[in-house]
């Protein structure tokens, strides 16, 4: 009895732990989708407001609408002649695609327009993929002429975040029950065919809640949700209680045994044991009493010699060990899921592995040191040019990984600035410093590449000069690696008014870049013998011999650092990738 109310009470505790880390978990996910969506309509404001003032789309719109490249449509609906809403004005990146979706989804326009008359905004996701569709209601000053927006924008990352989640399942819904993003097969279904919770029961106004439901195959599901602040969204998660529970189980095994062991042990005694022995199995009763209360850290003091003294010594050993596997236990679990989350977002931060953009072909490589990493690569093109970013935090884990997560959002608002490298490191820099205020610094590369030209001008803080790999008539040698040195400016983060300066370098057909972090000359093998610049370099030029294209001078130069190491944990995060100036076919 004693054993059931101890792991009863450790029970109760974790499924409450499952409760408050499913509840960080739906709300971060609410979060970052009211963000997502947020930036989409804060992108399209000024064409709302372009098209209310010309009653058309100037070159301003299609400037904006161009460089905002998850965005697919904008369709303006006004009220006809008749009253009904009409289609008025058009933007859109595929000739006559949008066309052929309102023709598919005309027997529903007109609840989606009814909808949008009533609550101003609304989502849907009608064709089960990563397309999302707002439809955003604009009046005018006197309130009698309304114009609604209809937006249709890509949402491949959150989409992906929804259908891979695996420790637990995550599904993002309409008030109603419209799975609009969630695990494979699920989007477009109505999420009471698996559970359906409280708050779909009802016009619920809680913002956030966690509760335990009966799937429809009668599993029991430890539910949490979270209102995402756009629209009717919500976003919820679900867990099978059992799996949630699984340490539990393995707890109770271990203690029957144990428990089964020591009762028996107690009968056996007591048959044999005398009067001078009462008290100390008096004492033994007692402190299992504090156990079944929950008191873990209950000791008993019997100092004899005989089978009494060691099933007190015995049960204080037992005490102890199941105290420090409870709390062992607890916060496990409570590592591995903060480190999990911070690790699916992260990843999402990081591009495409392998990319073509004109002339410019691109590959890359990232592994970080633990589950948080402190590198960042990325690549985007702006107009005719190609910006790649390059940074390393200092040190590496958590702490370093939300230096790269504020990187990557500065990155983002910089990159529709158009400006240089110098100038957009001077931005990027004060928003290092504001956020770690000098406490943690990034070193960083930021390049453009000029797609007409081939000129590639270059802004270095601090960071590992990249290698220019001169195309030649022979074979690679290592007078052809140019290091890209002729500036060199402070980290970022480490005074806010830092001035950059940035210089450029001709990029011939053929030519290619190499940029990496110096995590790489630290690899380190089981003996604890780091790679070193000599073997780095040597390595490099190896792989690049023949001039290869950038996949195959990826993969060679990972199997050269990858055989040193023999599978020994990395001092550092290894991050590098190479950019091939190809030529157009």
């Amino acid at each position: 009895m004693y054993l059931v109310l101890a792991l009863q009470i450790f029970e109760d505790d974790k499924i409450a732990y499952v409760f408050d880390s499913s509840s960080s978990m739906s709300g971060t996910m609410a979060a970052q989708i009211k963000t997502q969506l947020n930036g989409v309509l804060g992108t399209t404001k000024p064409i709302f407001q372009d098209y209310l003032t010309q009653q058309k789309f100037t070159s301003i719109s299609d400037s904006i609408f161009a460089n905002e490249f998850t965005l697919e449509s904008i369709v303006v609906f006004g009220a006809g002649a008749t009253g009904s809403y009409e289609k008025k004005a058009l933007l859109e990146k595929v000739p006559g695609q949008t066309d052929g979706i309102l023709t598919s989804l005309q027997q529903y326009l007109p609840q989606y327009f009814a909808e949008a008359d009533a609550n101003r905004r609304v989502v849907k996701v009608p064709y089960v993929d990563d397309r999302v569709f707002i439809f955003e209601k604009v009046s005018d000053e006197t309130k009698t002429r309304n114009t609604i927006f209809m937006v249709i924008v890509r949402m491949s990352e959150a989409s992906e975040m929804f259908r891979a989640a695996t420790s637990q399942k995550m599904y993002l819904i309409s008030q109603d029950g419209l799975v609009l993003f969630g695990p494979d097969g699920m989007p477009g279904k109505r999420l009471q065919s698996v559970v359906t919770p409280s708050f779909l029961k009802g016009k619920s106004p809680i913002a956030q809640g966690a509760e335990t439901d009966k799937a429809v195959d009668g599993t029991e599901l430890l539910v949490s949700y979270s209102r995402a602040g756009f629209g009717d969204l919500i976003v919820v998660t679900t867990v099978e209680k059992e799996k949630a529970l699984g340490a539990v189980q393995i707890l109770i095994r271990k203690s029957l045994i144990f428990f089964g062991i020591l009762i028996s042990l107690t009968v056996i005694l007591s048959l044999f044991a005398s009067s001078g022995i009462t008290q100390a199995l008096t004492q033994l009763f007692t402190a299992t009493g504090k156990v079944a209360e929950g008191d873990f850290n209950i000791r008993v003091d019997v100092k004899s010699n005989d089978e009494v003294g060691s099933l007190a010594e015995n049960f204080n050993i037992m005490a102890a060990e199941v105290s420090r596997l409870l709390e062992q236990t607890a916060e496990k679990a409570r590592m591995e899921s903060e480190l999990q989350t911070a690790k699916t977002v992260q990843e999402t931060l990081f591009p495409e592995t392998r990319a073509k953009i004109g002339p410019l072909a691109i590959a890359g490589y990232y592994e970080p040191a633990s589950e948080c990493g402190g590198d960042w690569w990325h690549y985007c093109q702006i107009g005719n040019k190609i910006f790649l970013w390059i940074g390393d935090a200092t040190g590496h884990g958590a702490p370093a990984a939300l230096i790269t997560s504020a990187a990557k959002s500065a990155s983002t608002i910089i990159e529709r600035l158009n400006i240089s490298p110098n100038k957009a490191l001077e931005l990027l820099n004060r928003s290092i410093y504001d956020v770690s205020k000098g406490r943690i610094m990034m070193t960083f590369f930021l390049a453009s590449f000029d797609l007409e030209t081939g000129e590639l001008v270059y802004c270095n803080a601090s960071h590992e000069a990249p290698f220019l790999i001169k195309k030649t008539d022979g074979a690679l040698k290592k007078k052809d690696l140019i290091p890209l040195n002729e500036v060199n400016n402070p980290r970022l983060g480490q005074a806010r008014d830092s001035v950059y300066q940035q210089t450029s370098i001709q990029i011939e057909q053929g030519d290619a870049v190499f940029f990496y972090t110096d995590g790489i000359p630290d690899i380190q093998n089981p003996g604890k013998e780091a790679w070193g610049e000599r073997e780095f370099i040597k390595a490099l030029i190896a792989a690049n011999k023949d001039f290869p294209g950038v996949g195959d001078s990826v993969d060679r130069f990972a199997v050269s650092f990858q055989e040193h190491r023999q599978g020994a944990p990395l001092v550092d995060d290894v991050t590098f990738f190479v950019v091939k100036n190809e030529g157009l076919n």
